[in-house]
């Protein structure tokens, strides 16, 4: 999909580092010239961040249970009808995500997920089965209410942990009655959540093969 192709008045999501720190920030596609497309411009303090301030830009679309990624962008501050927007090109396709098709890591590993539905915030002390890039596998001894928001904390690189919050898609009970599983949905792929994922999986195939040297070796 270009981006161009993308129907104006639609909403769309903006992810970029602004002073060393991570935003994700819905906004309006408003128009369209040509290859061009434009965006609200993102406002902090109730001023207008430059575009060129606006680091490792990405725009996310979401429609038909698809998710496009238009990654690299370099977007320009423009006025247009007295309106301060974000002109974004580029050439290349965007990046087709499915949630169900994205490469998992297997983990089972101990997490304390942050619960949040229509009352006070509670935690529950889960195991992370699973991750992609686009969502996750949450295992609870308790049930979970599925309006719930489910936030924990991943550390994916030795610099930050990144704080990821999702949407419950699919719950299943264990037969034997002793817990639930839960598929939940980020609010937009986390592109380093994918880096991390690719490095371990690199990682894995290389232990796995020295392995097998090591052990034809041996014979």
């Amino acid at each position: 999909m270009k981006l161009y192709e993308i129907p104006v008045n639609t909403l769309v999501e903006l992810q970029f580092f602004y002073i060393d720190e991570k935003y994700k920030i819905s906004s309006g596609l408003l128009y369209r010239i040509a290859d061009t497309v434009y965006v609200s411009a993102v406002k902090t303090a109730g001023k207008t961040i430059s575009a060129k301030r606006l680091l490792n830009f990405t725009l996310i679309y979401k429609a038909d249970g698809s998710i496009y990624s238009f990654t690299g962008l370099n977007p320009r501050s423009i006025s247009y009808n007295g309106q301060n927007l974000y002109a974004i090109q580029t050439n290349q396709d965007g990046k087709l995500i499915s949630q169900r098709n994205a490469t998992r890591l297997f983990l089972g590993a101990p997490v304390s997920a942050k619960i949040t539905s229509e009352g006070a915030p509670r935690h529950l002390h889960c195991i992370l089965k699973d991750i992609s890039m686009t969502g996750m596998c949450i295992v609870s001894l308790s049930p979970i209410d599925e309006t719930s928001k489910i936030e924990i904390s991943f550390r994916a690189n030795e610099s930050a942990a990144e704080t990821l919050i999702a949407s419950i898609t699919s719950t299943r009970e264990f037969r034997s009655g002793n817990g639930f599983l839960y598929g939940c949905e980020f609010e937009a792929p986390n592109q380093i959540i994918g880096k991390y994922i690719e490095k371990r999986h690199a990682q894995l195939k290389e232990l796995a093969e020295r392995e097998r040297a090591e052990s034809k070796s041996a014979n």
